[in-house]
């Protein structure tokens, strides 16, 4: 199964992996699954940090990578077609972030792995 991670659920991987969901955890463990990491999330957790609103034991640029090479996880980059898939969203989430990571799980037609309520109220797979 292909998936991709809200940037909470990677930052619960990394710091607090009891948060995570019974089934998010089996589903991550499984080598056989291919996770995705967007760029969404680099750009959200290094925008966090600067703002001192996200403690990391290193900068972003050098956790972030050493993260996604040990729990193997697939990096993606932000593309224009997610961007502008934004305009077709309903208006149910404001938060940027997250309707890009949205628009990107329907871009690449995967699930979305999120806790977050509204998130599930869009059209798309969301799974906890």
């Amino acid at each position: 199964m292909r998936c991709l991670i809200d940037t909470h659920v990677a930052l619960f991987m990394w710091v607090s992996p009891e948060k995570l969901s019974n089934r998010v955890r089996v589903l991550l463990e499984n080598k056989a699954n291919e996770i995705y990491f967007s760029q969404v999330s680099v750009w959200e957790i290094t925008l966090k940090y600067g703002l001192k609103k996200l403690r990391l034991p290193i900068s972003p640029d050098l956790y972030i990578p050493d993260r996604l090479k040990k729990l193997d996880l697939t990096y993606t980059p932000l593309t224009n077609e997610a961007i502008y898939g934004v305009l077709g969203l309903p208006e149910i989430h404001r938060d940027p972030f997250d309707r890009l990571l949205i628009s990107t799980a329907l871009d690449l037609g995967i699930p979305l792995i999120s806790r977050d309520p509204f998130i599930q109220q869009y059209p798309l797979q969301v799974l906890w």
